[in-house]
């Protein structure tokens, strides 16, 4: 896939920062649907997010499928609600630290401020080098409890220029149960072949343990 870092990113959000270049960082729990759009590639999906955990639902080749992040146990589970089964893989924490030290933002100016969805907004104008040597140039319209609600740019690098798009909706911010967050009673462990079946992306994310 793709400028697969940026996918990474996007589903492990980091705390994005340069010396003296730092975005607003998330400060509330929230439930939202979320659609992120880069070339042909689309996924949507629905995210629960908790201060420490973020559970991201979709359906990849008509396969209903959740991926489950513990950040404080740095572990990925991803469950398959069709079969009863689900997967476990950790997380190195050296892995997440190289990928935040090789994402940097180059220029980050705060345009406006505005309303978005019922949400105060600020919006930002940022450059970032991302971890393959692409550059990303994008607006942000981040609300004031540092919920990207939607972004708009391009990414440029060896593979070309692609545009891309995001955006939050439905968003609602209160304290997320942790029952969300838990594989349910009765789900049995996956063989890891059945991976296979899980598309580029999230196969890559397995390969990062």
């Amino acid at each position: 896939m793709k400028y697969l870092n940026f996918f990474l990113i996007f589903l492990f959000p980091l705390s994005l920062s340069a010396e003296n270049l730092k975005l607003p960082e998330v400060v509330v729990e929230y439930v939202c649907n979320t659609k992120f759009i880069i070339g042909a590639n689309v996924l949507e999906t629905r995210t629960f997010k908790s201060k420490n955990k973020k559970r991201i639902d979709t359906i990849i080749q008509n396969i209903p499928q959740s991926v489950i992040i513990d950040y404080e146990k740095q572990t990925a589970t991803w469950v398959w609600p069709k079969t009863y089964s689900y997967l476990s893989v950790p997380l190195k924490k050296e892995n997440q630290e190289a990928l935040k030290k090789a994402t940097n933002i180059i220029m980050l100016k705060k345009i406006k401020s505005d309303y978005l969805s019922g949400f105060e907004v600020d919006l930002y104008k940022l450059k970032v080098n991302l971890p393959d040597g692409t550059i990303e140039e994008s607006t942000r319209w981040i609300s004031k409890h540092g919920i990207t609600l939607k972004e708009v740019g391009f990414i440029e690098g060896d593979e070309g220029k692609f545009h891309f798009y995001s955006e939050y909706s439905n968003v609602k911010v209160f304290e997320q149960n942790d029952d969300l967050f838990k594989v349910p009673d009765g789900f049995k462990i996956a063989p890891v072949d059945q991976l296979d079946d899980v598309n580029d992306l999230l196969r890559t994310m397995v390969k990062r343990s």
